[in-house]
């Protein structure tokens, strides 16, 4: 495999970088490299702020000082790195939620990082990247695939700010810096027309979606000039494709573009792993125990038939083996492990509270 310890994958949304992640992870671990894929919502998210508050050192330790009631918790679930603080919200929604009052919380809310000011955001993107990098290259032995981060996340920061390509392109070069001892590997996914993808995205996910993206930013300076509602994403979607192709073009590693729109997704597999220097090894075959699990203390239900499973969300995804009794979930992090009429999770955590790693689920029905 070619000298990587960093795999990336970019493109606009809904070009195939998720499902591809899992994909070089299965190939790669069937070689048995040890791999970590950082889904985009991964929790905790090494390299992205999604439902984080973040403080320099000298406003963390204010903040203590005026809140002391929670100052044992936040000690527990901060990430202190070498300038800044970092608190994940969802664990103090699932597990703190009675020792925050009101005002305390509302006072942390003021420290949500999706909010800061560009400037302040690159303070802290900055050292999250720097301290993922020094904890990678402790760890030589994995390979880690990065999805939607490098390009994806900072093109949304900086294109919400109506921030110039060139302020984009530079603060990009600074995270290639720090990440080049990893000596990373870029694939980047695209359509040559831009509209197709939009297309997609909106027959995929429907109009909805769009709508519900436009909605969830309205307040960002750059609609304010911008028709609203989902014709408000789709221009958006377009100044983000410009921006896209032209940091591939400027990345100085290792990497390979990908035009997808044939649909040929076999050949473009092995073009993939040609480039990583892995061959394609075929499926295990095994099959999960179907039935209906359940975790006793939420009450979330996961439902096994025919290597797919629904989701206590409802969410239908397809299992891959991985070994006679653990099974890759499609589109997430997550590994199934069944064991003596019990689902075990594995793998890596997203957002939601379900995929938390060591959660059982017991069988209770076929």
């Amino acid at each position: 495999m070619i000298d990587s310890q960093l795999i990336l994958l970019e493109g606009m949304p809904s070009v195939g970088k998720t499902t591809n992640s899992r994909f070089i992870q299965i190939q790669l671990e069937r070689q048995g490299i040890e791999t970590e894929w950082i889904h985009e919502v991964a929790m905790p998210q090494p390299v992205l702020f999604f439902d984080e508050v973040g403080f320099t050192h000298n406003e963390y330790e204010d903040f203590i000082q005026e809140h002391p009631a929670v100052a044992d918790i936040l000690e527990k679930i901060s990430v202190i790195r070498k300038n800044t603080v970092c608190v994940n919200l969802n664990l103090i929604q699932w597990y703190y939620k009675d020792k925050f009052d009101q005002t305390t919380y509302r006072a942390l809310l003021q420290f949500d990082i999706w909010k800061f000011p560009i400037e302040k955001y690159k303070l802290f993107a900055l050292d999250k990247w720097r301290y993922f990098a020094e904890q990678v290259l402790n760890n030589e032995s994995k390979v880690y695939i990065v999805d939607s981060a490098i390009f994806q996340y900072q093109i949304f920061r900086f294109l919400f700010e109506n921030k110039s390509y060139e302020e984009l392109q530079n603060f990009v070069s600074q995270i290639e810096d720090i990440i080049r001892a990893l000596h990373p590997s870029l694939l980047f996914l695209y359509r040559e027309n831009a509209e197709a993808t939009i297309d997609y995205l909106e027959k995929d996910r429907g109009t909805s979606y769009l709508e519900y993206l436009y909605q969830r930013d309205k307040n960002q300076p750059y609609y304010r000039d911008k028709p609203g509602g989902a014709e408000g994403f789709k221009q958006f979607l377009r100044d983000y494709s410009l921006m896209v192709g032209r940091l591939f073009h400027s990345f100085a590693g290792n990497k390979l573009s990908l035009e997808i729109s044939k649909g040929n997704w076999i050949d473009l597999e092995d073009e993939m792993l040609s480039f990583l220097g892995v061959k394609r090894t075929p499926n295990i075959d095994a099959c999960a125990p179907n039935g209906i699990y359940k975790n006793r203390e939420l009450g979330y239900i996961i439902k096994v038939e025919n290597l797919s499973i629904f989701d206590p969300n409802g969410t239908e995804r397809k299992l891959t083996p991985k070994s006679q009794n653990e099974f890759y979930v499609d589109w997430l992090p997550v590994i199934l492990r069944f064991e003596n009429d019990r689902i075990v999770v594995a793998g890596s955590q997203i957002g939601d509270r379900w995929s938390t790693t060591g959660m059982q689920y017991d069988k209770v029905g076929l």
